[in-house]
């Protein structure tokens, strides 16, 4: 090496040091930057991508009868896919999934040769199919195989009790009946799972992650009896046919606690198609959303109150010329009749709007709509179902009523129920003047095992024990008296009443159209059911005795049958 060279290398190493020095302090003031001026954002950023949250979905609560039917319940479906291209011995895989798909061994080979993979050989698959799988890709730990699964609500009972049990959608949103009014209890709540993961998203295993166990839903016993439902349905849908009605409603109530054993709709779907547009409108539960007006079933009110405030007895007779005016406005008998002289019996018998009139002026407009108000019209039951609504009742002064009101009021128009709140009102009177709040959730049984029981629950007294007593004398006679009347139950006395109502329309009420209807409890002297029948616009009679009461008397022949209960005679003469 020349003296020249020797004197040139310590300019060289003085270079390179000085660069190395340089890119050190940018690695320094990059390191500083990072690690003291923005730590905080890295330390966040790091711990938001490096942590895995996952839900645990709860288990939603079934929905069965009180005598145990399921109507509702989760369901699990599967999903089973294969990529032949991670398997190392297909046919050995195809040999295993055959029997539990209920395929050939070779058509599945066949299609792990010739199908563009990810291969779905099932899906939406029972849980007997799925879990099967599952096994197999458990015990081998085959690549290749995976197996996912999807909860969906479904419906034993397909249109069975439909609007009452309501529905869920495929988003989880529940509609309808008991689904939506007891959500919060049947859902239940989801638990969660959070811990650090690696960049794939793994949680690490040597860092115990977090959770929450999921909380399943309570299951739902109602008070609906599958049997007594099952007959409520089946006599509908033959008064239906037979009277060829649009559509129409059966409930049937225990009078002395407020249990509904029995709530039919027509025209139902099933619920498990509750998505197909034609369904919606018929699994509304129009026993608790949809107000009509009753007609003469509600002069059971009012001749209810006007006995309870003394302003008529069972022997005060009536001179019926066949018209009274109202307001200015004339009030008449159906077809025109004028009887003449009757007592209260005579009256409840021929439905005779104008001696209803009569009761209702007699009583003065506070007292009366003081009595409507109490046995329970105008506001909600609060029955355990979605949507209800709660009528409409007019008061003095509020703009919309006239002293007209008073008189048509008396006879059920002009005044809008639920099919809920008239049989509410019936039973009041079959219970010795207590109104009990309508329930149709029977237990809640919930997943730490407490259960809770409804206890029935009375709402108010609405009239004194011996007015009901009295009325229900009156309203058994004057069933027997009225020969044309269809509610007959052989061995039976009833008390009840008839209904054939008007339907209103945009600038008065259908001259055509009528809604009957028959209310009534059994045996008259110890109610143990209340059957309400509602037919809307019947073809082949107006006439609630002609087409709502004969289905009365069928739903009742078999509801004595299915418990038991001995004919009078019998019963009586055990006292």
């Amino acid at each position: 090496m020349s003296a020249q060279t020797l004197s040139r290398a310590p300019v060289r190493l003085r270079a390179a040091l000085i660069v190395i020095l340089a890119v050190g302090l940018v690695l320094a003031a990059r390191l500083f930057y990072w690690q003291i001026v923005r730590w905080d954002d890295i330390r966040q950023r790091a711990d938001k991508e490096q942590t895995i949250n996952a839900t645990i979905p709860a288990r939603r609560g079934s929905i069965v009868t009180s005598d145990g039917l399921l109507l509702a319940e989760d369901e699990y479906l599967y999903t089973i896919v294969v990529d032949p291209r991670q398997i190392t011995n297909p046919s050995d895989l195809a040999r295993q999934l055959a029997p539990i798909l209920g395929q050939s061994a070779d058509s599945i080979l066949t299609r792990f040769k010739t199908d563009k993979p990810p291969i779905i050989l099932a899906s939406d698959a029972p849980a007997t199919t799925g879990e099967a799988a599952a096994d197999i890709e458990n015990q081998t730990g085959m690549a290749g195989l995976a197996v996912t699964s999807r909860r969906v609500r479904v419906y034993p009972g397909g249109a069975f009790a439909a609007q009452v049990v309501g529905f869920v959608n495929t988003q989880g949103a529940a509609a309808n009946g008991v689904e939506r009014f007891e959500d919060a209890n049947l859902r239940g709540v989801d638990g969660s799972l959070s811990g650090a993961s690696d960049a794939l998203h793994d949680v690490i295993p040597f860092d115990p992650p977090t959770s929450q166990p999921a909380v399943n839903g309570a299951d739902v016993v109602l008070t609906i009896d599958s049997a007594m439902q099952r007959i409520a349905e089946t006599e509908l849908a033959n008064g239906i046919r037979d009277s060829r009605a649009q559509s129409g409603s059966v409930i049937v109530l225990d009078p002395k606690t407020g249990a509904i054993l029995a709530l039919a709709i027509w025209p139902t779907a099933d619920l498990n198609a509750y998505y197909d547009p034609g369904n919606l409108q018929r699994l509304v539960d129009s026993a608790v959303s949809s107000e009509y007006e009753p007609g003469s079933v509600f002069k059971i009110v009012t001749a209810a109150a006007a006995l309870d405030a003394g302003t008529v007895t069972p022997n005060t007779t009536f001179d019926d010329t066949g018209s009274i005016y109202v307001g200015g406005r004339l009030i008449k008998n159906h077809d025109n009749i004028a009887p003449g002289r009757v007592d209260l019996t005579g009256v409840l018998q021929l439905s005779l709007n104008v001696e209803a009139a009569k009761m209702s002026i007699g009583l003065g407009a506070e007292r009366f709509y003081q009595y409507v108000r109490n046995f329970g019209f105008g506001s909600p039951t609060r029955v355990e179902l979605a949507d209800e609504v709660g009528g409409d009742v007019k008061s003095v002064g509020d703009g919309r009523w006239r002293d007209v009101d008073l008189a048509t009021n008396a006879f059920g128009q002009g005044i809008s129920v639920t099919p809920l709140q008239m049989i509410s009102a019936v039973a009041a009177v079959a219970n010795n003047g207590n109104l009990m709040r309508p329930y149709i959730v029977k237990q809640m049984r919930y997943a730490n095992g407490t259960v809770f029981n409804t206890t029935p629950q009375v709402v108010r007294p609405v009239i004194r024990p011996e007015t009901a007593q009295t009325l229900t004398r009156i309203l058994s006679n004057s069933i027997i008296a009225e020969s044309t009347n269809k509610a007959v139950v052989p061995g039976y006395r009833i008390a009840g009443k008839t209904g054939t109502a008007s339907i209103p329309i945009p600038g008065g009420y259908d001259p055509i159209g009528t809604i009957a209807s028959f209310a009534g409890y059994l045996p008259s002297d110890d109610p143990q059911f209340v059957i309400l029948v509602k037919l809307d616009r019947p073809q082949t009679s107006e006439w609630g005795s002609q087409v709502a009461s004969p289905v009365f008397a069928a739903v009742a022949k078999q509801l004595v049958a299915l418990v038991g209960l001995p004919p009078d005679n019998v019963r009586l003469a055990s006292k």
